[in-house]
């Protein structure tokens, strides 16, 4: 319910504006004074003031005009029966949303209100829009840990400093080295990128530092690797862990120096990149074990950056899930409420990859241009009576996910803002965070 505050010094005035303004269906509280109207919008924080410019203790309509920029927060509409072209030019100037003069007339005023919420739910849209906007390197998501993860690429981004990027797969570790990319100055440099894990080990010298003709069966032609391609800007080692140890011993050198020598070949040449590494393994755990070098992996971890998994996200399913869907659908298909709430409630081993999967192929399947809980169930294990399995056993459960199903539908309305969404739920912000944290929705 949108919430509007009324200041106004004539009790009467208040008494049936405040009746008529909340069988309009708005929530109305009231203030006769400016002090009051300050502590009122603090307290409550309001959609909507309207405001009477002839306030006490001056009873002038500059005193009134001298209020209006406390409450620029949100869209005032200023009420006077001094109506004339200057002062309504004036208060519009101070920051106010529009003028009426009174005695106002009913329709105008729910003109005129509905048309300033209107604004006030738009700049909300458009900010949690913002929030959620993917920067030029792609990354998604206004959940905190998403914003602290794009606050470190903003500080990180424009060192030469080496970057270790951690995190199980399908979290997006390779957006993040395109994000550092560029965050740099060598954003228009080139962006090489090479899965250690996909290349058998006795041809990935080859790749990384090339060959001379002859010096290998095969070898007919010299050949650039990719550690020359990426001169200048940066060389992404994706799965770093799955390089064996005698490559890790060449690479080194190259970290350490910055020089290498392609094979068959005893000139040593050099390039100037900065190196991403990432992996989804325990990299320390991997030293102690002798599989992974202690000096290549310092070298390679001049900072880590950890990408989240989607279970610390799940605020981010809802919007990722809607962005998904419109990025591969040919018709107006959207998500229902309850196919939301499914997708929060699910565990996503293969995080954001395998959340994308689903929703691009449930999209195939779905016969209507809505999307029902059992066409995602389908898409992902095949079995449309899997949806009805986890059915909750008691009462508790039963109020939980209901209470799931309400916030992540209130969220996904709201375009995950938590202000409007505790609105829309009759909740406090705080109310709606802690019972978001029981609830795992955090």
């Amino acid at each position: 319910m949108q919430r509007i505050l009324l200041v106004d010094d004539e009790p009467a005035f208040r008494r049936l504006a405040a009746a008529w303004l909340e069988k309009q269906g708005y929530r109305v509280f009231t203030a006769g004074d400016a002090a009051e109207a300050k502590e009122v919008f603090r307290r409550e924080r309001p959609d909507l003031v309207v405001l009477d410019l002839v306030m006490p203790p001056e009873r002038t309509p500059e005193a009134g005009l001298t209020l209006v920029p406390d409450f620029a927060a949100v869209p005032v509409v200023v009420l006077t029966a001094h109506a004339d072209h200057d002062l309504a030019l004036r208060a519009v100037g101070t920051g106010a949303w529009d003028f009426l003069a009174k005695p106002v007339e009913p329709d105008l005023l729910r003109f005129v209100v509905e048309r300033a919420l209107l604004k006030r739910g738009l700049e909300r849209e458009v900010a949690s829009l913002r929030a959620a906007q993917p920067t030029e390197d792609g990354i998604f998501g206004a959940s905190p840990v998403i914003q602290r993860l794009k606050e470190m690429i903003r500080r990180i981004g424009p060192s030469d400093l080496p970057v270790m990027v951690l995190g199980p797969s399908g979290t997006g570790k390779e957006l993040v080295a395109h994000a550092l990319h560029a965050a740099s100055p060598r954003r228009s440099g080139p962006f090489v990128a090479v899965h250690c894990g996909a290349i058998p080990a006795e041809l990935l010298e080859s790749e990384l530092f090339g060959h001379l003709k002859g010096s290998f069966t095969g070898a007919h032609q010299d050949r650039q690797g990719l550690v020359a391609a990426a001169h200048g800007g940066t060389l992404f080692l994706d799965e770093v862990g799955e390089m064996p140890p005698s490559m890790q011993v060449k690479l080194l050198r190259f970290l350490q120096e910055g020089t290498y020598s392609p094979v068959g070949g005893r000139q040593p040449l050099s390039a100037d990149v900065r190196v991403v590494s990432a992996t989804h393994r325990d990299v320390e755990a991997m030293v102690a074990e002798g599989v992974f070098r202690e000096d290549f992996y310092y070298r390679l971890k001049g900072l880590i950056l950890r990408s989240p998994p989607l279970a610390e996200r799940r605020e981010d399913i809802a919007p990722l899930a809607a962005r998904f869907l419109a990025e591969v659908t040919k018709r107006r298909q959207h998500l229902t409420a309850e196919a939301l709430a499914w997708l929060v409630e699910q565990d996503w081993p293969g995080n954001v990859r395998e959340l994308k999967a689903v929703v691009t192929s449930a999209a195939a399947l779905a016969e209507g241009s809505s999307i029902a809980p059992t066409d995602l169930a389908f898409a992902r294990s095949g079995d449309p009576a899997a949806i009805t399995r986890a059915a909750p056993t008691t009462l508790a459960q039963a109020v939980a996910d209901l209470e799931r199903r309400l916030i992540t539908t209130a969220l996904a309305a709201t375009g995950n803002n938590h202000s409007a969404a505790a609105r829309r739920l009759g909740l406090s912000r705080v109310g709606l965070l802690k019972m978001m944290t029981r609830l795992g929705l955090r």
